[in-house]
């Protein structure tokens, strides 16, 4: 590479969501050259700071659908869904808290990735479909034209530093924010959390946690595939497994009632699980010879102003926005944003004006995320709710399969017309979102016989009949005239949804002001759990 080079596209960034980009646009426009920078070298070092394990639906569409990387998902490991464990007194026997996981794999595949193997594997299948890769190397200045002229890049790498040209700029630096940073258009999040990780190098297995054949019997996989999530007041902690053996685990805890102190160190985050997790930690106790890394993270969502622009310039992952790391949205996020930018440099390369698509994407990315921010903010005290927790993680589950998740495994998202037309349903999932969301905390506020709740229950969300049709309908082509219809159909389900939760929780609690419009329920999706968790409740 030399001060002479010009590229079509730059991407500033060698991680998920540069690698996964310069595969699309190769794959999709294979005559564009693109060009990766990335400051490490190839192979990458794997590192516990490369969060996002856990694929779910639209992620896993992508990687396997839309960038055809199936030989390169078999060396990971298919996912047993997302499992949840209320809190329960001390958290001292799992057997006794509220389970809320699939008996059997669901009918869309998910996976849990190892990131440091995954990104060595895309690194070379982007190198093989010809994408120019700069190891070793980072950006040091940027100058991007607004009008018809390339971009002018200066580079430092192991040559020295060279000038190059390039038509679109992508800003794919993770949290180094090379271009929020520049221009100074980084935003807080109203959100704040606080994470702390790290690997351990074998497997822990939760079943190894409990002796009853009943509770042992319940599920048809071992619970170690499961994303595994363990619920307390303000609180969350993960278990992935990894390939080879590895098991990721990780504290998220909302910022005033876990102060980043508490989790800021491998020693803090330990004392930590001994009082909120006590049987995580005899897990993590036992196998501390295997530790691999640590990493903390203090109030880690963050926003920005704009993330693209008619002048060929995008931001994607983490260089732009990040909510939360709860049902795995990052690379989602980034199927969503690489299949815009992928559009975007298609449209201008067939000469069509940008001035109206940009914005309009730009305006749909941060909408999208907005939304999904609010099933995070606010809500982290709640979580120490089991009931509630439950009921929450269920309607969420409609929100996503139901939403976002069947446009994209559709592949409507780029499809103008389609989503003109599915506005406003768009805009109806989003105001009962909100409104449920809401009622949540309301819930959380007047009940606090809600932190209490059955021993032992097990909600198998992979047998709710409505959420396995949701699920299920993710892997069903059909073209953007019958996905308006069933797009518009999920959002009645929604509707039949929300009703019947709050007629039913109004009914336990007095105090709780009913939603607008809430009637007597006509359907029965979700009464079987409501009543497990309220026994006698009508319904």
């Amino acid at each position: 590479m030399t001060s002479a080079d010009r590229f079509d596209v730059v991407i500033a960034g060698g991680g998920l969501s540069g690698l996964t980009l310069a595969i699309q646009l190769r794959q999709d426009q294979p005559e564009r050259s693109v060009l990766v920078i990335e400051r490490q070298s190839w192979p990458v070092p794997e590192a516990a700071h490369k969060v996002g394990e856990s694929s779910v639906e639209i992620a896993s569409h992508y990687f396997e659908n839309v960038l055809g990387l199936r030989g390169l998902l078999d060396a990971e490991l298919r996912k047993f869904g997302l499992r949840f464990f209320m809190s329960e007194g001390e958290n001292r026997n799992i057997e006794s808290r509220i389970e809320c996981g699939p008996s059997h794999f669901l009918y869309v595949p998910s996976y849990q990735i190892d990131r440091g193997q995954f990104e060595n594997s895309l690194a070379a299948h982007a190198s093989e479909l010809g994408v120019v890769m700069a190891p070793l190397t980072r950006v040091t200045e940027v100058g991007i034209d607004s009008g018809e002229e390339d971009h002018r890049l200066t580079l430092r790498g192991p040559d020295g530093e060279i000038d190059i040209a390039a038509r679109w700029m992508i800003d794919a630096s993770g949290r180094a924010g090379l271009l929020r940073k520049k221009w100074g258009t980084a935003r807080k999040s109203r959100h704040r959390a606080n994470a702390a990780w790290f690997r351990i190098d074998t497997e822990l297995d939760l079943n190894a946690l409990g002796s009853d054949p009943s509770w042992l019997a319940r599920t048809k996989e071992p619970r170690w595939l499961s994303t595994n999530h363990l619920m307390g007041p303000g609180y969350w902690v993960w278990l992935i497994p990894l390939a080879n053996g590895r098991t990721s685990v990780g504290i998220v805890g909302d910022a005033n009632l876990h102060p980043f102190a508490n989790l800021s160190t491998f020693d803090a985050a330990r004392q930590w699980l001994v009082q909120h997790e006590p049987q995580v930690s005899e897990l993590v106790e036992a196998n501390l010879d295997r530790k691999l890394d640590f990493r903390a993270m203090k109030q880690y969502a963050h926003g920005i102003d704009q993330v693209y622009s008619a002048d060929r310039w995008a931001i994607i992952g983490d260089a732009g926005i990040f909510n939360d790391p709860l049902y795995s949205p990052g690379s989602d996020f980034i199927a969503m944003g690489n299949t815009l930018i992928t559009d975007m440099i298609s449209r201008d390369h067939a000469g069509e004006p940008l001035d109206a698509i940009a914005p309009a994407y730009d305006q749909l990315y941060r909408s999208l995320n907005r939304t999904f921010l609010v099933t995070y903010h606010r809500n982290y005290p709640v979580m120490g709710h089991p009931r509630i927790m439950v009921i929450k993680f269920l309607w969420d589950f409609v929100m996503y399969w139901g939403g976002p998740a069947l446009i994209f495994c559709r592949d409507q998202l780029t499809n103008a017309d389609f989503m003109t037309q599915a506005e406003s349903s768009l805009q109806r999932f989003a105001a009962l979102n909100v409104r449920m969301q809401a009622f949540f905390r309301e819930w959380s506020e007047v009940a606090e016989d809600a932190r209490e709740a059955p021993a032992g229950v097990h909600v198998d969300y992979a047998e709710i009949e409505c959420l396995a049709r949701l699920n299920k309908a993710l892997l069903e082509r059909m073209e953007a005239a019958g996905t308006l219809v069933e797009l518009a159909a999920n959002v009645e389900l929604a509707g039949e949804v929300q009703n019947e939760i709050c007629a039913t929780i109004t009914q336990e609690y007095p105090k709780l002001a009913p939603l607008r419009g809430t009637s007597e329920p006509t359907t029965d999706h979700f009464g079987a759990v409501l009543r497990a968790l309220y026994p006698g409740a009508a319904g």
